[in-house]
């Protein structure tokens, strides 16, 4: 082999080498919160369509995808923190032509959706109206928390390592039970009836109960950046506050230890800490009433609170429904009953200024009022808004005098589709799809 040759050979294998390097420093990061503007490694839209299918879209509509198989039932699909998978709810058929509820996952590398754990043929129980299952992700997408309707049990919480071959594990029955997890993805919160539980997952699953009992509330929250658990109890009686309170400390050896409370409340309140951890938003002098022949609690307040001081820097006086943070904590979706016609609305709620503004008029699918009812644990699992905080989803009706941001005049009919309201500097309402349900992907 002559000199030259040689020389030529090491130029090129030089070159391809600098190719290599140009090109893997072309590629995001991990880290999509460091870059500017942001990039984004899936932002896509899971869809339950009108035909009891899943299936995905860019935020467009294009390029859809079908995620459930393609026979049978499927509904509420839940992504994955990290973007990669997610589960969702079936009905298929076993061998005997019998029903059997199944806990689906779907990787989008594979593409192939695997049963994670099956019900009972021919047996069947809803959680609420339509939910087959509540699933819950760990924040490193490792582990499943899930809450199944057993024959033998009722309402039964199991957890899944999704890295490993056994079926799920059992944890707890006799529900209601709700639920959330810590921000290292070690320990479960479990709140059963008037019960609390410490579940570390870890190498075992380790089952610790809290001596402390409250009915006043459903899920309990952790503070974010920290190990604080936030829930509600009853308050010592004293003439000059309410009855219930809300309280935030530290999980340690010895359990939960609760001082002073941060915030007066009253009973059957909901909270929701910003991603951010620098607010929290607290609904509560809840009220049952009748909509749409569902009975149903709704807030006549929404208070924002700062994480310093917990001083008032929002307040929303309407029949609140549901609020969603977005992903950066600078806004609040907050779903109210606009009026007695059974209009829904959609505002947009600043933490800072408690500034208010009006999106759209809507009347929702069941699917998004049973995700609005149970809004302070789906809060945890679906996210209505895009990646970057500029869009919201939802799904079902516009009204026929809705409000709506920018949205052309449409037909009275009855049948559902999925929005996407640009919250934007100039706002406008398009439709996605036609679907009962929506969620979008974390990242």
């Amino acid at each position: 082999m002559s000199s030259h040759f040689r020389l030529y050979v090491g130029l090129a294998l030089l070159l391809i080498a600098l190719g290599v390097i140009a090109a893997a420093a072309a590629i995001p990061a991990a880290n999509y919160e460091s870059l500017w503007p942001p990039v984004y490694e899936v932002n896509r839209i899971a869809v339950v369509t009108l035909d009891a299918q899943i299936r995905s879209y860019a935020p467009d509509g294009s390029n859809e995808v079908l995620i459930s198989p393609a026979e049978g039932y499927s509904t509420w699909p839940t992504w994955a923190p990290d973007g990669g998978s997610m589960v969702f709810s079936g009905v298929a058929r076993d061998s005997d032509d019998r029903p059997v509820v199944t806990l689906y996952e779907y990787s989008l590398a594979e593409r192939v959706p695997q049963p994670i754990h099956e019900g009972e043929p021919g047996f069947g129980g809803l959680l609420a109206d339509g939910v087959l299952h509540y699933p819950l992700w760990s924040p490193d997408s490792a582990k499943l928390a899930f809450v199944a309707v057993t024959r033998a049990h009722g309402l039964t919480l199991f957890v899944k390592r999704m890295d490993a071959p056994h079926p799920p594990e059992y944890v707890l029955d006799q529900g209601p039970l709700w639920m959330s997890w810590s921000g290292d993805a070690t320990t479960l919160a479990v709140h059963r009836s008037d019960d609390h539980f410490l579940l570390h997952v870890e190498d075992d699953l380790e089952l610790s109960r809290i001596s402390l009992e409250s009915t006043s509330y459903r899920v309990p929250a952790w503070r974010p950046g920290s190990a604080e658990l936030t829930l509600s109890r009853l308050a010592p009686r004293r003439a000059s506050r309410p009855q219930n309170a809300i309280y935030s400390a530290p999980i340690t050896s010895s359990g939960l230890s609760l001082t002073q409370p941060i915030a007066d409340v009253g009973a059957y309140s909901a909270f929701l800490w910003s991603p951010d951890g620098a607010y929290m938003a607290v609904a509560d002098d809840a009220r049952a009433v009748r909509y749409m022949n569902t009975p149903m609690f709704v807030y006549r307040q929404l208070r924002v609170l700062d994480s310093t001081g917990f001083s008032e820097t929002a307040r929303v006086l309407e029949n609140v429904l549901a609020y969603f943070w977005s992903p950066d904590g600078s806004r609040i979706a907050v779903a109210v009953v606009a009026d007695a016609s059974g209009d829904m609305r959609w505002l947009l709620l600043d933490p800072a200024t408690g500034a208010t503004t009006e999106l759209a008029d809507f009347v929702p699918s069941r699917e998004q009022l049973t995700m609005f009812q149970f809004f302070d644990q789906y809060a945890y699992s679906h996210s209505l808004w895009s990646p970057d905080g500029r869009y919201l989803l939802f799904s079902g009706r516009l009204s026929l005098q809705a409000s709506s941001a920018d949205y052309p005049s449409q037909s009275s009919g009855s049948q559902s589709r999925v929005f996407i309201i640009d919250t934007g500097s100039i706002s406008a309402v398009n439709a996605l799809t036609d679907g009962v349900l929506a969620v979008w992907s974390p990242l």
